[in-house]
């Protein structure tokens, strides 16, 4: 009979621990009711498990109590929530089953580990790549794809950044019931990124999304953060890595036409080069033709000076001026040619008459 009295003493002090949390749980409640129910439930078990709980440390020593009272402590329901984490308790049983309306503040909770849970949330940026290359991101292939106006299909490599909004944290839990942030980043929120960009892409033609494309991200960011203010996701970065990728007809369509602007600009910067060589040579031409006018007049002018000071006297004295030069570098002969073998006179001397 003693041995069950001991055992039935022994399980009640297991129960210490539990019956704590729930009623300190029931006065942190907002209800007044809640409130006075665990004061009245501290009062009642104190007045029954006390005495108990004395007569168990008198038999097994204190040392062991203290012993057995940590390891319930340590094993039960007391949680940390780290800096940076959004705490929040969900209870499993009762009428409030489901989360608590308000998260939990950072340091040591203390809870009922047979009626509720603690599950924690970062609040600081998250950072996702949906890529195609398996060496960045998940090794699996994250692109985004979607469908423009003009029914092209465009792949795309996406980035973005997160962060959960510490107030809307419950609201998190209650739409997804779970912790795993991973499994909501490359699940829920890529689908949903997904379903927006094929919204959106249906407004806009390829050169669009593939030339000027921020009105288009704005949009889809726009309206992905829309679906996402109720669960309390704030995007804190969207867009883009890289360029778009369209179809391959699409890309030789863009080369061809980058390709044939190039050559118009080309062949317009040479007819303007030819023609700045054109009118090169005009201008070289024309100050030729005004630089012989120039000469042809000022020679025209020299001769006509010249000729009104040429008179008979002068005339005269230049030919006997001339005559007087050559007979000073006469020698005295005439100039012979060879007829035969004789000399004869180049000049046919006249007789003096």
């Amino acid at each position: 009979m003693s041995r069950i009295r001991w055992f039935f003493r022994a399980v009640l002090v297991l129960m210490i621990i539990p019956w704590l949390t729930i009623s300190l749980g029931w006065i942190s409640e907002a209800s007044d009711l809640s409130i006075v129910a665990g004061l009245a439930s501290i009062l009642a078990g104190g007045l029954f498990v006390f005495p108990e709980l004395f007569r168990l440390v008198n038999k097994i020593g204190a040392k062991r109590a203290l012993v057995v009272f940590a390891a319930l402590i340590i094993g039960g329901g007391c949680a940390r929530v780290s800096p940076g984490y959004a705490g929040i308790k969900v209870n499993q049983w009762g009428t409030d089953k489901g989360v608590q309306s308000a998260p939990l503040v950072t340091g040591t909770v203390v809870y009922n580990p047979f009626s509720s849970d603690v599950l924690e949330y970062p609040t600081f940026v998250q950072t996702a790549v949906w890529t195609k290359d398996p060496a960045e991101g998940h090794p699996s292939n994250e692109e985004i794809t979607f469908t423009t106006m003009d029914q092209m299909a465009v792949s795309a490599d996406i980035s973005l950044a997160y962060h959960l909004d510490y107030d809307k944290v419950p609201a998190f839990y209650v739409k997804f019931r779970s912790d795993d942030l991973e499994k909501f980043t490359h699940g829920f929120l890529r689908n949903l990124a997904r379903e927006k960009f094929d919204t959106a892409a249906g407004k806009y033609r390829i050169e669009s999304i593939m030339g000027d494309n921020a009105e288009f991200l704005k949009e889809v960011r726009t309206a992905l953060q829309n679906d996402l203010n109720p669960i309390g996701v704030m995007l804190d970065q969207f867009g883009f890595i890289g360029a778009p990728r369209p179809p391959q007809a699409v890309i030789d369509a863009i080369s061809s036409k980058v390709k044939a602007t190039q050559d118009a600009i080309r062949v317009e910067n040479e007819l303007r080069q030819t023609e700045a060589e054109a009118k090169k040579r005009v201008a070289l031409a024309d100050g030729e033709a005004k630089a012989r006018i120039t000469e042809a007049e000022g020679r025209s002018r020299a001769n006509e000076i010249l000729q009104k000071g040429i008179t008979s006297q002068l005339v005269e004295w230049r030919r006997l001026d001339i005559q007087q030069q050559v007979l000073e570098k006469w020698n005295g002969h005439l100039p012979v040619t060879m007829l035969g073998n004789q000399s004869v006179p180049f000049i046919q001397l006249q007789p003096e008459k």
